[in-house]
C-alpha cells in the first residue's frame, strides 16, 4: 500500500512520490506537480488551454516578485475567458499581453494577491480521475471555473482592474 500525501497548495490527496519533483515557485506537492504533468498528456476538451492557468493559481507559492506577476497573470486569464467572453483558445494571446514591453517594470504593474483557502473542492487530481475523456473535459471546466471563483470572491475587482490596464489597453 502506497503512503498518501496531502498536497500543500490545493489539498488533493494523492499517493506520494518521495524525492519527486516539483515546480521550482508554485507551492505543491511532487505528487500533485505529477498529476498536472500527466493531465498535460490527456484528451481533456476545450477548457485544456486553462489547465495551466487553474494549476497556478491553485498553487500560488509565496511572496515574490515571480510568483506576484505569476498569480496575476493567470487570474486575468481565467478572467478574460469566464467574465469577458474570450475562448480558452486564446488564453496563449491573453497570458502574453501583460508583460509586453513598457516603460513600468513587470515586477511592479502587480501587488501580491492574498490566497483564498484553496483547499477544498475539486482538483487536478479529481480531473485525471476521470472515466473518459468527456468526464474529464467536464471536470476540468468544473476546476477552471472553482478555482476562479475563489479567488474572485475576495479579488474580482482587482483582477478586472489589472485586465482592462494590462491586457484590453492597447499601451501600458
Amino acid at each position: 500500500m502506497s503512503h498518501l500525501e496531502t498536497c500543500v497548495g490545493c489539498g488533493a490527496v494523492l499517493p506520494a512520490i518521495p524525492d519527486g519533483a516539483i515546480h521550482r515557485y508554485m507551492t505543491s506537492s511532487a505528487a500533485c506537480w505529477s498529476a498536472f504533468n500527466e493531465l498535460s498528456l490527456l484528451e481533456h476538451g476545450a477548457f485544456a488551454a486553462l489547465s495551466v492557468d487553474a494549476f497556478a493559481v491553485h498553487h500560488p507559492g509565496t511572496l515574490s516578485p515571480q510568483t506576484t506577476q505569476s498569480v496575476a497573470i493567470h487570474l486575468m486569464v481565467l478572467h478574460g475567458v469566464l467574465k469577458r467572453g474570450f475562448k480558452p483558445s486564446q488564453a496563449l494571446w491573453l497570458r502574453s499581453r501583460p508583460g509586453r514591453p513598457s516603460q513600468m517594470s513587470k515586477h511592479e504593474r502587480f501587488h501580491w494577491l492574498t490566497p483564498p483557502d484553496l483547499t477544498h473542492g475539486i482538483t487536478v487530481s479529481d480531473v485525471i480521475a476521470a472515466a473518459t475523456p468527456l468526464e474529464r473535459s467536464t471536470r476540468l471546466e468544473s476546476w477552471v471555473r472553482a478555482v476562479y471563483a475563489l479567488w474572485s470572491a475576495a479579488h474580482e475587482a482587482q483582477i478586472a482592474a489589472w485586465f482592462n490596464q494590462f491586457v484590453i489597453a492597447e499601451k501600458i
